[in-house]
């Protein structure tokens, strides 16, 4: 295994983090809209399936990110995906319960701005490091080092 100094290995959770979040912001205003007409179509059927949509974006997302940052591939057959996005969920709200504490009580002494930055700034590093360990699950056998 090729050791990597932590610049480096803090470098790539940046910026798997800050991509992560940037590119599902622009995802998540289309699941919203593709999420709404689902309720609103087909009622709780429609609900289910917009979640589930939900974790196909979030494991892609993440196989993606995973591949170009990492050079880590990852099995991508649906099962899979669907999996990884409903475990990188759940995983991502307990890493971020923290920061929602901090934000919440910090945000009565100091400029709401100045701690949004600063707290999506840290959790860049935290989403970074969760979701590539949280793709290691499903890395492929052949490319494991």
């Amino acid at each position: 295994m090729e050791e990597h100094s932590w610049k480096f290995l803090l470098s790539r959770y940046f910026l798997h983090g800050i991509l992560f979040s940037l590119i599902f912001l622009g995802l998540g205003f289309v699941w919203v809209i593709t999420f709404v007409l689902l309720v609103s179509i087909a009622s709780f059927i429609g609900l289910v399936l917009g979640i589930i949509i939900l974790f196909f974006i979030l494991g892609g997302l993440n196989v993606f990110l995973t591949e170009k940052i990492w050079s880590m591939y990852v099995k991508t057959d649906w099962e899979r995906v669907l999996a990884h996005g409903l475990v990188l969920f759940f995983v991502l709200i307990i890493a971020h319960i923290p920061t929602m504490f901090v934000n919440f009580f910090v945000n009565f002494l100091i400029p709401k701005l100045a701690t949004t930055t600063v707290l999506f700034i840290i959790t860049a590093f935290i989403d970074g490091y969760v979701a590539k360990n949280v793709a290691a699950r499903w890395q492929e056998e052949e490319y494991v080092e």
